[in-house]
């Protein structure tokens, strides 16, 4: 019964990551036929695609150091 369980899972995880591209790059197109700038995260960087390709960097993301070692098997991790 747990193997059907992962399986299903697995399946829902492959469908909702499918959908995501789909969505993403369908927003992408219309962004670009209105002639709106799209924003994206590329090497720690927000930066907006304006539709003539010309990209402009609006923030530049600091990279934190996570200490894993106090971390349980199970636990939730929040941002504050």
């Amino acid at each position: 019964m747990k193997n059907s369980n992962l399986t299903s899972d697995n399946s829902e995880d492959k469908i909702l990551l499918k959908s995501a591209k789909i969505a993403s790059s369908n927003a992408i197109r219309v962004s670009t036929a209105l002639g709106l700038p799209i924003k994206v995260i590329r090497d720690n960087k927000i930066m907006m695609i304006n539709p003539d390709k010309s990209e402009k960097v609006i923030k530049v993301l600091k990279k934190t150091n996570v200490d894993i070692s106090g971390l349980k098997k199970g636990s939730i991790l929040e941002r504050k």
